[in-house]
């Protein structure tokens, strides 16, 4: 996965006028950086993707409570 940076424009780019702050990939930012097209701000870190929680089945629940059930009776 390649890194995403802010940059400002020093001209215009890609019908951004001068001075705006945009997102571009690396590859592109540090290409038009050394043409003096652009200045890199920052680089934007990615953000942890959250973790699926593990769901229990419905059938399970149901047999679970019913073995509850008759242990209760006994």
């Amino acid at each position: 996965m390649s890194k995403k940076f802010k940059v400002k424009t020093k001209a215009v780019f890609n019908g951004q006028p001068v001075g705006s702050i945009v997102e571009l990939d690396e590859k592109t930012a540090k290409r038009y950086e050394a043409l003096k097209y652009l200045e890199i701000i920052e680089e934007i870190k990615a953000k942890p993707k959250p973790k699926a929680k593990k769901k229990t089945t419905k059938k399970a629940t149901t047999k679970k409570k019913s073995e509850d059930k008759a242990k209760a009776k006994k």
